[in-house]
């Protein structure tokens, strides 16, 4: 049996909010923290159709500041 490589794509802190911003402004026409909190608080309409955004947050640090109203 021949292994095969899966690649793997490391991204920052800040690039990882570039991408949920840029996905929930045109998806949703919601900035990353309306996004962020609608999700943490189970109001999103329909969070499969983003569920790439969601994976996305479950990788920041619990107290990353976008956890945190302002």
């Amino acid at each position: 049996m021949e292994l095969t490589r899966t690649p793997v794509l490391e991204l920052t802190r800040d690039q990882i909010v570039t991408r949920i911003e840029r996905g929930a402004k045109q998806r949703l026409k919601l900035g990353v923290q309306d996004f962020i909190a609608r999700y943490r608080a189970g109001v999103l309409e329909d969070p499969a159709a983003v569920a790439d955004l969601v994976a996305l947050a479950a990788l920041l640090n619990d107290n990353d500041p976008l956890f945190v109203r302002p």
